[in-house]
C-alpha cells in the first residue's frame, strides 16, 4: 500500500509529531482537571464505609443512644463522640424526639441553628427501611437537610420494638457550601494552570521538534563539512522519505559521483605521467642513436668505407622508421580516446584479407627465418567489418609474431566460421609470454621483452638493439582497441618456450545491415 505523497513530507511529519504530543498532553490535563474537579470522588476508605460500614454503625448507635435518649449530657457526648469519628467521610448526625425536634448532635454548636426540626412523618417513613435515598423529598430545594439525610433509625424505649417511638436517629451529608466567589477563584486557579500547562507544552514540543529537526540537519551537515575537508568516503544516512531524507540522497549521489570524477582524475593524472615517462624513453633510445650516428658520419666520412657508412645510413633510416610509426601509433590512440575513430563498415572476404597481410609481412619474415601459414576453410569467408581496422590488427599481431619468435619459427593465421561469427587466430612459435606479463600486455607502452626476446643463447640482445626488434607496447593496444570497436574481445592465450595465440570474432555478412555504415567508436 502506497501512502499519499504528503505523508513523506517533513511538514507533516513535523504536524504529526506536534498532534501527537499534543493528544499526550490533553489526555494529562483532562486527568489532572478530573482530580481537580471541585466536588471530587470519594475516597477508597469513604467509599467503603458508606457502602459496607456505615449502615452497621448507625444501628449500634442507635442502640447505644436509646437508653441515654432522655440524658441530655450523656447523649450529646456518645453523639459528639461518634460524630469525630465519622467527620472525615464527610457524614454527620443529629437525633431528633417523637415530633422532629432537635435533642443533639455531632456538631451542636452549628447543626442546632442549621436544622431545628424536622417533619416527623417524613422520619417515620425514611425508618421504614423501604425508603429509596436517591429520591429528594424537598425537589424544590436540593441543597434541604431532608434531601441529604442517608440513613434514618428509630429509637425505641428500653430498645424494645413494642414500646414506643421515643426519637429518631438521622445520618446526613455536610452541606456543599460554594459561593460564588469560590467558584471564580476555582476558575481562575484553573485557568492559569491551564494557561502554565499550554506554555509548558509548546516549549517543550518547540524544544523536543527543533531537537529532532536540528539532529538529522546537523548530520547532514557534519558529512557536507568531512566531505569539504577532503573526506570523500563520507555519506550522509538517508533512510527517510521525507525533504531532508531526498536532500541526503542527492548528496551521497553527488558525492558518489565526484569521487569516482576524482579517482578518474587522478587515474589519468597517473596515465598522463606515464605516457610522458613511456614517450620520451621511446623517443630518446631512436634519437640518441641517430644522434650517435650521424656525428660518427660527420667526424669520419672521410676515412669511412662504402660499406660502413651504409650500414650507419641503414640504421639511422631503420630509427627513423621506427619513430614514424611509434607516432603514427599515438595518433590512432589519441583518435580513439577522444571519440574520433570511425569504423566503415563493409562486407568483405576475410581470407583474401588475411593472405594480403601475409605477402606484406614476407619480407620482415624473411629476415626472420620465420614462415607465414593461412588456414582457412573457404577463402571467400565474407565479414561485416571495417577492412582497414581488421588488417591493421592481424597485421599489428602477424608483426609480434615474427619479431619475438624464434629461428625457424612459424607464424599462423587461422579462420573458423561458426554460425554467425567468424573467430580469428593469430598464433606462434615464439618463446611466449610469462603468466604474470599476461593482464598487462593489452596496456599502453607496456612490453615483456624478458620473456619475448631473449633467447637462452643470449641472441635476443642483438635483437633488441636492431630497429625491427624494437617494440613501442602500442601495437597491442591499437588492436584491442579495433577489436572493441567489432563489439568483439581481443584474448590471448600463452605459455613461455610454446608460443602465444591471440583470437576475436568477427560478425559473419548477411545477418545485418552493416555494409556501409559507419561507427563511432567510444573511449
Amino acid at each position: 500500500m502506497h501512502l499519499p505523497q504528503i505523508t513523506r513530507t517533513l511538514a507533516f511529519r513535523i504536524s504529526g509529531l506536534f498532534l501527537l504530543m499534543l493528544a499526550i498532553s490533553g489526555g494529562g490535563f483532562w486527568l489532572w482537571l478530573s482530580g481537580a474537579s471541585i466536588t471530587g470522588d470519594m475516597a477508597a476508605e469513604e467509599a467503603v464505609w458508606y457502602e459496607d460500614k456505615a449502615e452497621g454503625e448507625l444501628d449500634s448507635l442507635a442502640t447505644d443512644l436509646s437508653p441515654v435518649f432522655f440524658n441530655a449530657d450523656k447523649l450529646t457526648r456518645k453523639t459528639v463522640e461518634y460524630g469525630r469519628n465519622i467527620n472525615r467521610f464527610s457524614a454527620e448526625v443529629i437525633v431528633f424526639d417523637e415530633k422532629g425536634l432537635y435533642v443533639s448532635s455531632s456538631q451542636p454548636d452549628s447543626l442546632m441553628l442549621a436544622v431545628s426540626s424536622v417533619n416527623p412523618q417524613l422520619m417515620h417513613d425514611m425508618s421504614s427501611g423501604t425508603w429509596d435515598y436517591n429520591s429528594y423529598p424537598l425537589p424544590d430545594n436540593e441543597d434541604a437537610y431532608q434531601n441529604r439525610i442517608f440513613e434514618v433509625d428509630r429509637l425505641h424505649r428500653n430498645n424494645d420494638a413494642a414500646q414506643p417511638v421515643i426519637g429518631y436517629l438521622t445520618a446526613s451529608y455536610f452541606p456543599v457550601v460554594i459561593s460564588l466567589e469560590d467558584i471564580e477563584t476555582a476558575e481562575r486557579k484553573i485557568g492559569l494552570n491551564a494557561i502554565l500547562l499550554l506554555l509548558v507544552y509548546s516549549g517543550i514540543c518547540g524544544l523536543v521538534i527543533m531537537v529532532w529537526t536540528s539532529r538529522r540537519i546537523r548530520n547532514l551537515s557534519d558529512s557536507v563539512d568531512a566531505f569539504a575537508a577532503g573526506n570523500l568516503q563520507a555519506r550522509v544516512p538517508a533512510n527517510s522519505s521525507d525533504e531532508l531524507g531526498a536532500l541526503g540522497r542527492n548528496f551521497n549521489t553527488m558525492a558518489g559521483n565526484i569521487e569516482s570524477m576524482m579517482e578518474k582524475l587522478r587515474d589519468k593524472e597517473l596515465f598522463q605521467r606515464q605516457l610522458i615517462a613511456n614517450i620520451s624513453h621511446d623517443l630518446r633510445t631512436p634519437m640518441a642513436s641517430m644522434r650517435g650516428y650521424v656525428e660518427t658520419l660527420g667526424l669520419q666520412s672521410d676515412t669511412m668505407s662504402a660499406d660502413d657508412r651504409n650500414r650507419y645510413l641503414t640504421i639511422i633510416n631503420g630509427n627513423l622508421v621506427h619513430l614514424d610509426k611509434l607516432i603514427d601509433h599515438m595518433l590512432v590512440l589519441s583518435r580513439f580516446d577522444s571519440g574520433q575513430a570511425t569504423f566503415q563498415f563493409e562486407e568483405f572476404p576475410l581470407g583474401e584479407l588475411a593472405d594480403s597481410v601475409l605477402m606484406r609481412c614476407e619480407g620482415l619474415a624473411s629476415e626472420r627465418n620465420v614462415s607465414l601459414d593461412l588456414k582457412v576453410g573457404q577463402i571467400n569467408t565474407l565479414v561485416s567489418a571495417d577492412p582497414l581496422q581488421i588488417a591493421q590488427v592481424l597485421q599489428n599481431l602477424v608483426e609480434n609474431g615474427i619479431k619475438f619468435n624464434q629461428d625457424g619459427g612459424k607464424v599462423v593465421i587461422s579462420l573458423e566460421e561458426s554460425g554467425s561469427q567468424v573467430k580469428v587466430v593469430v598464433s606462434d612459435t615464439g618463446m611466449g609470454i610469462a603468466k604474470e606479463d599476461l593482464p598487462h600486455i593489452f596496456k599502453r607502452f607496456y612490453t615483456a621483452d624478458k620473456s619475448r626476446t631473449r633467447g637462452e643463447d643470449g641472441s635476443g640482445l642483438a635483437r633488441v638493439q636492431d630497429h625491427l626488434g624494437h617494440s613501442s607496447g602500442l601495437g597491442l593496444a591499437i588492436a584491442s582497441k579495433i577489436v572493441s570497436g567489432h563489439n568483439g574481445i581481443l584474448q590471448v592465450e600463452s605459455q613461455l618456450g610454446e608460443g602465444t595465440s591471440f583470437s576475436f570474432s568477427l560478425k559473419a555478412a548477411g545477418d545485418s545491415n552493416d555494409s556501409a555504415r559507419s561507427m563511432q567508436q567510444e573511449s
